[in-house]
């Protein structure tokens, strides 16, 4: 079995190959996968941030909790949100999702993918925090 992790980073490293921090909204453009924003989630799924639909290609992103997360995360010294947007952050994240399936990544069980869209975004955008921590900033 793969470390989900190192998948999630080396797959962040092929596209940043110049070490510089690239436009994620970008990037997704480039993979043909559209980057939408919404207020508010599904009924069922309140604390939902963002998601990945595949078909077609779609990323979406719900202004609410990411606005919400971002006001708790700042709250909290140990997370530097201050230095990034936490909409690049869940755009990556998906991204990778997208990754996974075009690009066959897996097959990967779902902690695992999750764990290497986590380890993706850290190293797309050169994080200095676990994207898995703004998990308890929010609650």
């Amino acid at each position: 079995m793969r470390d989900p992790e190192v998948l999630g980073l080396r797959a962040a490293r092929r596209l940043r190959p110049t070490g510089e921090r690239p436009d994620v909204r970008a990037l997704a453009a480039q993979a043909g996968v559209e980057v939408v924003e919404r207020q508010v989630p599904p009924p069922a799924q309140p604390r939902l941030r963002s998601q990945y639909q595949p078909d077609p290609p779609r990323i979406i992103l719900y202004r609410n909790p990411i606005d919400e997360l971002a006001e708790a995360a700042s709250a909290r010294e140990r997370l530097s949100t201050a230095e990034c947007d936490l909409y690049e952050v869940h755009i990556a994240h998906e991204l990778f999702h997208h990754l996974e399936r075009a690009e066959r990544l897996g097959p990967l069980a779902a902690a695992e993918a999750e764990e290497a869209a986590h380890a993706f975004a850290r190293g797309l955008l050169g994080l200095d925090f676990d994207p898995r921590e703004l998990s308890g900033a929010g609650r």
